[in-house]
């Protein structure tokens, strides 16, 4: 189970990396971010996660977006596209494997073997680092804005899933690596990209 749990997580993807700045970093700069900051970059086609920073080699994490595709609608269950910065750094002191309701650590802490529940029931496990839009008309603004959504990026009890869409709109990853990206990330300001395009030529 745990060598299944590696085997999906961050280690297994990274390889050659592109160079250390990228276009999309310095897009996001553009956009933005402060020099200094981070770029997650989701590829629903891949269904991974590139965390981009100045200088240091790309790290690469296997997610689940949503089972119903692109969209910002209200309602949709789908994963929004496009531009958003993370707001909130959610669960520092949580246990790996302890559950979230309403953004709230509760007392139910998933032992490893329960990360894999066929049960059906989506929980926000771990970690949570929540979006926020930054495109009027596209993940920002009434009926389709992302934070109003609860879009987060956060810990699953559903990793035999990840690889493949699987959400209801948010983007799953690894406990294990959702602890990373956490720790990588907060301190840092943060951008987000969600895109339909493979990660695969997107950089120069």
């Amino acid at each position: 189970m745990l060598l299944g749990t590696m085997l999906l997580g961050a280690a297994a993807l990274r390889g050659t990396p592109p160079p250390s700045t990228p276009r999309l970093l310095e897009e996001a700069y553009a956009r933005g971010l402060a020099r200094g900051g981070r770029l997650l970059v989701v590829s629903v086609a891949d269904q991974q996660l590139a965390l981009l920073a100045a200088g240091a080699s790309p790290r690469r994490y296997v997610v689940s977006t949503s089972k119903r595709g692109l969209g910002a609608r209200q309602d949709s269950e789908r994963t929004p596209p496009g531009w958003h910065r993370v707001t909130d750094w959610i669960g520092a002191q949580a246990r790996p494997g302890q559950a979230f309701v309403s953004r709230q650590t509760t007392r139910d802490v998933l032992p490893p073997e329960a990360w894999r529940s066929d049960a059906g029931e989506d929980l926000v496990l771990t970690r949570i680092l929540w979006l926020d839009g930054l495109e009027p008309g596209i993940n920002r603004g009434a009926g389709r804005d992302s934070r109003s959504r609860y879009i987060y990026l956060h810990g699953t009890n559903q990793e035999h899933l990840l690889g493949r869409p699987a959400s209801h709109g948010c983007i799953r990853l690894a406990n294990r690596d959702i602890m990373e990206l956490f720790d990588l990330t907060v301190g840092h300001p943060t951008y987000c990209w969600i895109t339909d395009q493979p990660l695969a030529g997107l950089y120069e």
